[in-house]
């Protein structure tokens, strides 16, 4: 029997690896403890690395800086899908850069379809990502934080999800914010209907070189609107900052 563990990765490669049921060891780590799944003929299971999205598989050389990752069935089609965030920029220059790429399942662990939802300006150092049904039609939605410059809100077209356009809206609140770092959806009303935290660290290098941080530093949760993608009705409730 196996476990597939969803990872955080912090460089250019999305894997993921499956494991089987193991007894952990006290130090918790993985490499001191013994596995319990065996083979028809008695011999012990291994770990696994698949490798799943990286700049030669997914053929996009400038991918790096991979750091959050999700999973849903975006397309319907009974396979878990894997949005993931890369922010490229990776020696923190400021340039805006980033990548939000989509690896599509299939009935074969080893085979994803590769695409890219959303790259440059508008994915700018791209840190975190969420998903959920945010518009209440079935399907599920993705939100991204961008560290260089907003959040951005994704809405699942539902029919050829794969192949279609998704809408797309930056909404004004959260423009020239300083860093986004973390993003969520969660119900906190119990409505039904998911809400948007996200916490802002300020700036990308807050205080790098003596450099005066001068964006407030709030973590938030944004209200959304009956229609997601009418970014100028966003509500905004800052739960701490300074």
């Amino acid at each position: 029997m196996y476990l597939c563990r969803r990872i955080r990765v912090s460089a250019t490669v999305l894997v993921f690896v499956s494991f089987p049921l193991a007894t952990f060891a006290e130090s918790g780590l993985v490499a001191d403890s013994l596995s319990q799944a065996q083979t028809a003929d008695g011999q012990y299971i291994s770990w696994r690395e698949h490798i799943i999205d990286d700049p030669q598989v997914g053929g996009e050389p400038n991918l790096a800086g991979s750091d959050g990752l999700d999973m849903s069935d975006l397309d319907g089609d009974g396979f878990e899908d894997i949005v993931s965030v890369h922010e490229a920029d990776i020696v923190y220059d400021g340039s805006l850069v980033g990548f939000v790429r989509i690896a599509w399942g299939t009935d074969n662990p080893d085979k994803w379809e590769l695409t890219t939802l959303s790259s440059g300006p508008e994915a700018a150092a791209a840190e975190d990502v969420s998903i959920a049904d945010a518009n209440g039609d079935g399907h599920p939605d993705i939100i991204v934080a961008t560290e260089l410059a907003h959040l951005i809100y994704f809405q699942n077209p539902g029919r050829n999800a794969r192949s279609a356009r998704w809408e797309r809206s930056i909404p004004p609140i959260t423009s020239d914010r300083g860093s986004f770092i973390r993003v969520f959806f969660a119900d906190f009303d119990n409505d039904g209907r998911p809400e948007v935290v996200a916490a802002n660290k300020g700036d990308q290098n807050p205080g790098f070189d003596g450099q005066e941080v001068i964006h407030p530093k709030n973590i938030s949760i944004f209200i959304l609107p009956e229609n997601p993608l009418d970014g100028t009705q966003w509500r905004e409730q800052v739960l701490a900052g300074c």
